[in-house]
């Protein structure tokens, strides 16, 4: 027996889920962004081109709840009133290439971990409207982690220095 056939989710609870998890991502990519501004344009040019993919989703799972008649069930509270700033910091700006390189990996272990979290909600997906969706995600979810890691990687070797 799969032992992920028991942990099927209703569909709202997947839309809300996969909502949230999007939403918080794109808060991060746009911190993201916004960090490396003035330090490395590239890397905060890549960070705006994620973050209007996870705008792209958000909008697409708007969709998929409204012809589900679930719009109730994204919480798009959740976009609006978490804040962007991570106050947790001890500078906003990246100030030099170790605080870059600590930033790009933590974003890339952040996007393996969200394509992991999407990847979990596909296995457990017993509803087929959401089939598409959830595969597309995966399927998204997984280039954006291999281009964050390509970047890293470029970045280590000195090709963005």
């Amino acid at each position: 027996m799969n032992n992920l056939a028991a942990l099927s989710l209703l569909p709202q609870e997947q839309l809300n889920l996969a909502y949230s998890n999007e939403a918080s991502e794109l808060k991060r990519y746009k911190w993201l962004a916004l960090t490396f501004l003035p330090f490395d344009s590239s890397v905060s040019r890549l960070m705006t081109a994620i973050s209007m993919e996870c705008v792209h989703r958000l909008c697409n799972l708007q969709e998929v709840a409204r012809k589900m008649d679930l719009c109730a069930c994204v919480n798009t509270e959740a976009l609006e009133k978490s804040p962007l700033l991570n106050t947790k910091e001890p500078h906003f700006f990246v100030v030099d290439d170790q605080m870059g390189d600590q930033l790009l990996a933590r974003a890339e272990e952040a996007a393996k971990l969200s394509c992991t979290f999407f990847g979990w909600l596909l296995e457990t997906n017993a509803t087929p409207e959401l089939h598409n969706t959830l595969f597309e995600f995966v399927t998204q979810k997984s280039n954006e982690f291999r281009i964050i890691q390509e970047c890293r990687e470029q970045r280590a070797i000195g090709f963005y220095k």
